[in-house]
């Protein structure tokens, strides 16, 4: 079976090591700046500690560089030596593709990249599974991606595969999923807090809409799971918020319209009509530029 090696023992490492080592892979070697670190990985994986990332190069088929993003390159140049015929390595980076790895690809490596889209937390405590969790999968090389799509397999996990020049639009579209969402809870929570509401109070109002909208895009999907006024084109609904938004903040009132301008599409998919809406933004635009 495929030998596995981890440069870097981080919170990433000590998930994906741990979930392969039960599913049968050997974790050859591990290698981390901080050896307490390389240690605790190890010893539950099975694993020998070195002390060069050369080391774990030397002893896997496939080496993952589990380290920070700003890591990878220069860690890739210093591990540019000798030949790599044979050996395939990986880093798993969300916003970083295979052509950081450059430098060793041209020492005959089979490279790529392995993101998973998972909010790894604690190094300590690492998840329990990645079923059903999305793997994005970069690589050229016809046997180092049937690695890949076999280990994400053995995780239940679902490849995506990314196209060459993809990776930053892959990373951008999980932010917005994923980061966005918590801004955009801020600012209902500031909102419901201008009103005098106390924090706990505006959360308990909010949580329960948000894990519902969640759930209804799991079971629904897109557009169906939208919910509210611009579903209805109930534009007298639109224009009271926009109102009382540009009195409180303008830059909230400025999203708020760019976000509807942005449902048009799952709208249209829907039937709405959309004329009205139309009108509305556009006047409420136009207003804006000349109140700034």
């Amino acid at each position: 079976m495929l030998t596995l090696g981890f440069i870097g023992a981080g919170k990433v490492a000590g998930t994906l090591a741990r979930l392969w080592h039960e599913k049968g892979y050997r974790i050859a070697a591990v290698y981390s700046r901080t050896e307490d670190h390389a240690k605790a990985l190890a010893n539950a994986v099975g694993a020998e500690v070195v002390q060069t990332p050369d080391a774990v190069v030397a002893a896997a088929d496939l080496t993952l560089l589990t380290v920070p993003d700003d890591a990878i390159l220069p860690l890739a140049e210093s591990l540019a030596t000798g030949s790599w015929t044979g050996k395939g390595v990986v880093h798993t980076s969300g916003a970083h593709d295979a052509q950081t790895l450059a430098a060793l690809a041209e020492k005959g490596a089979s490279v790529g990249s392995l993101h998973p889209a998972f909010p790894f937390t604690d190094a300590a405590n690492p998840a329990e599974s990645l079923a059903g969790v999305a793997f994005a999968v970069e690589a050229a090389d016809e046997r180092l991606r049937g690695w890949l799509l076999g280990l994400v397999a053995a995780l239940d996990g679902k490849a995506l595969a990314i196209p060459t020049g993809g990776k930053v639009l892959y990373h951008a579209a999980l932010a917005i999923a994923s980061n966005y969402t918590v801004t955009l809870y801020a600012l209902a929570e500031r909102l419901l807090m201008s009103l005098g509401v106390e924090r706990g109070n505006a959360d308990a109002a909010l949580n329960p809409l948000v894990t519902a909208s969640v759930q209804n895009i799991v079971r629904q999907g897109i557009p169906d799971a939208l919910p509210g006024p611009l579903t209805r084109a109930d534009v007298g609904t639109v224009a009271a918020h926009l109102q009382a938004l540009d009195n409180v903040d303008k830059d909230i009132a400025v999203v708020y319209r760019q976000l509807a301008r942005l449902s048009f599409p799952m709208l249209a998919a829907r039937g709405v009509a959309l004329d009205g809406l139309e009108r509305l933004l556009t006047q409420e635009e136009n207003y804006a530029k000349d109140n700034p």
